[in-house]
């Protein structure tokens, strides 16, 4: 999921690892680059131009770029990191396959769409996990109070926090700055605010998932955050599936998106997720308001179905 450190573990692998290769780059940013005029050739040129020690190769267009990698780079034994994909296009025209590289080489993509790396048939795949308690609570006291253990009257406040950002290092991350040098009353009062609506950096960080999705499956995040977390997979199917609209495929795609998980046959999403999914019903426009409506009608149709099932139990006992 976004925030999660995909980003910081990538440069982490690279700073300690690069030295060892014949060439090595680290392309950020893959998904907005890409979406500027040219931005894929300017990509192709940035790896060439870091694989060659800074000599300026000029691709001319996406094309012939590909030729131009794979006969200066086959042979070479590289690093490459592509941070931040968000379209297989973007697999195939920055690492096309194994035979680009040299013999030994190793190429390192983040993205938070599971299905891309499935598709580009990826050798394998780590999902990075939230942090742990312990850590989650160092990482928020360096950026809160500039030392690893809290101060003792704010002992109570961190543990308050790290509950609720449930162990997503950028959150811990951007609460922890904001809050760095603030009194206990507005260590409450930050805390008691973020329980209502959720950090505007957060929000737009965590929403660009969401906004990555089709619109069957926006409506069907919306209807998971706001009324179906922790109900059983197979019944929000059966419930969801009345209305004309097949829901498995688009449980697998937000699943592959990191917006829900599957727990013992269970629908589970991040409590940030969740929250960014209520407030993008508060927010947005017309459509996510038909989204709720659309949710509003399912969750009543949920109930009363519950609600049948428990007057049969009744009947039959």
């Amino acid at each position: 999921m976004g925030g999660i450190g995909k980003t910081t573990i990538a440069k982490a692998v690279y700073n300690y690892f690069a030295a060892e290769f014949e060439g090595s780059s680290f392309l950020a940013n893959v998904r907005e680059t890409s979406k500027q005029h040219l931005g894929l050739v300017q990509l192709r040129e940035t790896l060439l131009f870091d694989m060659h020690g800074g000599k300026n190769l000029k691709v001319g267009n996406i094309h012939r770029g590909i030729n131009i990698i794979q006969e200066r780079l086959c042979n070479k034994r590289v690093l490459v990191i592509l941070d931040d994909v968000d379209d297989l296009d973007q697999l195939k025209t920055l690492a096309g396959g194994h035979e680009w590289f040299g013999l030994g080489s190793r190429i390192v993509i983040t993205t938070r769409n599971k299905h891309l790396l499935t598709s580009h048939g990826v050798s394998g795949i780590y999902k990075v996990q939230g942090m742990k308690e312990k850590r989650a609570l160092e990482l928020l006291n360096w950026n809160a109070f500039k030392r690893e253990k809290p101060l003792e009257d704010y002992l109570a406040l961190s543990d308050r926090v790290v509950r609720y950002t449930d162990g997503l290092p950028l959150a811990l991350v951007v609460l922890g700055s904001f809050l760095c040098g603030r009194t206990e009353d507005q260590w409450q009062s930050a805390i008691h605010n973020l329980e209502k609506k959720p950090d505007k950096k957060l929000y737009q960080i965590l929403k660009i998932s969401y906004d990555a999705l089709q619109d069957n499956e926006k409506r069907l995040f919306l209807d998971i955050a706001c009324f179906l977390v922790g109900e059983d997979k197979d019944y929000v199917t059966k419930v969801l599936g009345s209305s004309n609209f097949c829901p498995i495929i688009g449980i697998d795609v937000l699943t592959d998106m990191s917006l829900i998980n599957v727990d013992f046959n269970r629908l589970r999403m991040h409590h940030l997720v969740e929250e960014v999914g209520k407030e993008i019903v508060c927010q947005e426009s017309p459509e996510a308001a038909n989204a709720v409506d659309y949710g509003l009608q399912m969750m009543f149709f949920t109930f009363s179905l519950k609600a049948l099932e428990q007057i049969r139990l009744k009947e039959l006992c």
